[in-house]
């Protein structure tokens, strides 16, 4: 019998530079594209329903996953904004579109099929979420809070999504690509 001895090794780690990383993640390619691409879209929003801009460019971010997922790329849908119905897309979205989706309500998480929006353009899927925040009374606690983006996603968040960690994936992302820098006036 052969016995394989471990030696311990203990490793310094500097700490992390956070802008360094986030500067090295952002040159990467598609992140920096992305954004760069959904920053005009999202303050365009801002200045039309005066929604914090960080907030719209970190949920498009985790709903589209960098606008790389199935539903961002054949139904232009970056917020996962799903039909009431399957026949009702609502006043902007062209028609419903059924995709396989992970509920966390009730737990455990489960997946599901679900009829989510499909739209013409990124704009008027952007353009659905600025006006489904204002006008739907499930985030009406959120639109007093809208001048901190942090507290803005949290209320938001509370209806928004099954997924407990919902608003902390969102402020982390604000974080590590400096999205406020968008809220700026």
């Amino acid at each position: 019998m052969i016995h394989f001895g471990l030696a311990a090794v203990l490793l310094v780690v500097p700490p992390i530079d956070q802008a360094a990383t986030r500067d090295a993640a952002l040159s990467a390619g598609y992140q920096q594209a992305y954004v760069g691409a959904a920053a005009p879209i999202a303050l365009r929003i801002r200045a039309a329903y005066d929604i914090p801009a960080s907030v719209t460019v970190a949920q498009s971010i985790l709903e589209s996953n960098w606008g790389r997922s199935k539903l961002s790329t054949a139904e232009l849908n970056y917020f996962g904004f799903k039909c009431v119905r399957p026949t009702s897309p609502g006043p902007i979205a062209l028609r419903c579109a059924r995709y396989q989706t992970s509920e966390c309500v009730p737990a455990p998480c489960h997946p599901v099929d679900a009829f989510f929006r499909s739209y013409a353009s990124a704009d008027d899927s952007f353009r659905d979420y600025g006006r489904l925040l204002t006008t739907s009374p499930n985030y009406a606690a959120a639109l007093p809070v809208r001048e901190d983006p942090d507290t803005f996603i949290r209320a938001v968040a509370r209806k928004y999504a099954t997924d407990p960690e919902y608003a902390n994936k969102v402020i982390r992302l604000m974080d590590l690509y400096d999205l406020r820098r968008f809220d700026a006036r």
